[in-house]
């Protein structure tokens, strides 16, 4: 079984789907009315050894991303965040002041970012450690930007760095950015509330630029060229390239777990809003036979993007 392969069925289902049903499937988050009013919902699971691996990560740590991983979807809505729900599967042995370690840091992060954690579920279990947290959200004055909205002839833009997110313990800088990143739901906010610049389609990074790029274009019936000469290469992905004999485009390109976002818009925007650095990537082109996205190397020469992205596979 892989990931998309799921997805797809998941789709297909969407035009059953009730009216109340506002936004479905194919979104960094749903919608349905409630009262007359669109709320948008979110869920996200953090597993030991696949999210994270706990013999290296402090509780505090772990318990942050719980919660900052599903803001950064509602940052890919230009939404804002109101609430959150969590369930936990501990495991045996995990210990009272783990727990209450953990608990703490994802009601500290939660009420930082105004979405108090209201109510969830606990278990105890045989397994590793699994989290599990949905965020409701509200639009707020600003219509929801969707993966859909991508025009030929837009430019494709990317905040902050890519690349090298899990490089943490044999890394002598000590990066930790996919336990750290901040959810860009300001920027996304600002950017979609203007009308000269607000994106035309937008997604989270935290799959690899590669694969979500790929949704964007899928969705929106488009394909991309991507100049790799000018990605945001992070330094961590530069030490990642030593590591592993790939060049660091690559992991920019195909990492994942960045959490930062991707958009396309006709405008030319800001280098850098609120602090964070804006960087055009490339351009959005006529849907055509063979990869939805087209990676051009300085040198001109043309690559694939097959596998460039984190996919769950079973």
């Amino acid at each position: 079984m892989r990931e998309l392969e799921l997805l797809s069925h998941i789709y297909r289902s969407n035009p059953k789907l009730p009216p109340g049903v506002t936004i479905p499937p194919g979104d960094d988050m749903g919608a349905v009315s409630i009262g007359g009013v669109s709320v948008l919902v979110t869920v996200d699971q953090l597993a030991d050894g696949v999210h994270f691996d706990i013999a290296y990560t402090s509780i505090e740590k772990i318990g942050r991303k719980a919660i900052t991983r599903n803001l950064s979807d509602v940052a890919a809505m230009a939404a804002r965040p109101v609430g959150a729900v969590a369930a936990a599967c501990l495991p045996r042995g995990f210990g009272e002041a783990n727990a209450k370690a953990l608990f703490d840091a994802m009601h500290a992060t939660a009420n930082s970012y105004d979405c108090p954690l209201i109510g969830g579920d606990i278990s105890v279990w045989d397994q590793k450690l699994i989290l599990t947290v949905t965020v409701f959200a509200e639009s707020d004055g600003v219509e929801p930007v969707l993966r859909s909205g991508a025009t030929v002839g837009d430019t494709v833009y990317v905040t902050g760095q890519l690349g090298g997110s899990l490089t943490t313990i044999e890394n002598p800088m000590g990066y930790t950015h996919h336990l750290d990143f901040t959810p860009r739901i300001g920027l996304a906010r600002v950017l979609a509330s203007n009308t000269d610049t607000r994106p035309h389609a937008m997604i989270d990074l935290s799959d690899g630029l590669g694969l979500d790029l790929t949704r964007v274009c899928e969705q929106s019936g488009v394909c991309a060229r991507i100049n790799t000469g000018q990605l945001p290469i992070s330094p961590a992905a530069g030490i990642a390239a030593r590591t592993s004999g790939r060049p660091a485009w690559q992991h920019a390109m195909s990492d994942g777990e960045d959490y930062e976002l991707c958009f396309t818009a006709s405008a030319s925007l800001p280098r850098q809003i609120d602090g964070v650095s804006i960087t055009p990537i490339g351009t959005i082109i006529e849907q055509q036979a063979g990869p939805r996205v087209l990676i051009k190397l300085p040198d001109g020469t043309r690559v694939d993007t097959a596998d460039l992205g984190w996919e769950h596979t079973g």
